[in-house]
């Protein structure tokens, strides 16, 4: 008789301490419903409608871009030893057909050309082998072009970046060899915030002989070497 009893003790604690648990994890489900609806209500975008964003593209898939995609792309261009290049051309809107003009010029070199490398290319130029005749219109960013020319931003990374701050702001930079000469960049057209570019993705093979290609290694016999480069071209 005593265990029958114990036994009815020992279920009813059992049947509590269920109900116990049972109605704490109600009251907890119950609370964290409560919190997030209190959340959703103070969030201002919860009743927000979002709309689809498609980046415009030409009728080739290129995508048409502004400031803020050009910025990051030539911040990044002697670190990872990619070209970029500027051309101007027309675009016309309701077809999506883009036609290219040439290059367009972002600044004239002041380096000496004496000192120029003589496997140096200018965009303008067409290939030659010889420094006579170069022009000194660059519509490229390209650090083995530049060192070619012995610009004086090349072999720092801090003047590589703040030739771009004078570029990108139409200002001065100063020379780090003479801080009393500076380069003058006003009116360029990567000052121009507004401006509209279709931008174009690909590769270029360059094929060297025995001289070195880019002032800093010599190459014995020819080397085809593949630079990825990015083109911008102005639409507006």
């Amino acid at each position: 008789m005593e265990n029958a009893v114990e036994g009815l003790k020992l279920a009813f604690a059992v049947l509590l301490l269920t109900m116990a648990l049972s109605l704490t994890i109600a009251f907890f489900s119950k609370a964290r419903t409560t919190a997030e609806a209190v959340l959703q209500s103070s969030d201002k975008t919860a009743y927000y409608d979002y709309s689809k964003y498609s980046v415009p593209q030409d009728t080739s898939g290129n995508r048409i871009v502004g400031y803020e995609t050009i910025i990051p792309t030539l911040y990044k261009y002697d670190k990872e030893r990619y070209k970029v290049t500027f051309k101007k051309g027309s675009y016309n809107e309701t077809t999506g057909e883009l036609t290219i003009e040439g290059p367009l010029s972002i600044y004239e070199t002041q380096s000496n050309k004496a000192n120029w490398n003589k496997n140096y290319v200018n965009d303008f130029d067409g290939e030659t082998s010889s420094t006579k005749g170069h022009k000194l219109n660059i519509c490229s960013f390209d650090i083995i072009e530049e060192t070619q020319r012995n610009e004086p931003w090349v072999g720092s990374s801090e003047q590589v970046k703040l030739h771009l701050d004078a570029i990108f702001s139409g200002g001065n930079y100063t020379l780090p060899q003479n801080p009393s000469k500076y380069l003058s960049y006003s009116r360029n057209p990567l000052s121009n915030r507004n401006n509209k570019f279709i931008e174009q993705i690909g590769e270029i093979k360059t094929i060297s002989n025995n001289d070195n290609v880019d002032g800093t290694e010599s190459v014995i016999g020819n080397k085809t070497t593949t630079k990825r480069i990015i083109t911008y071209i102005l639409i507006n």
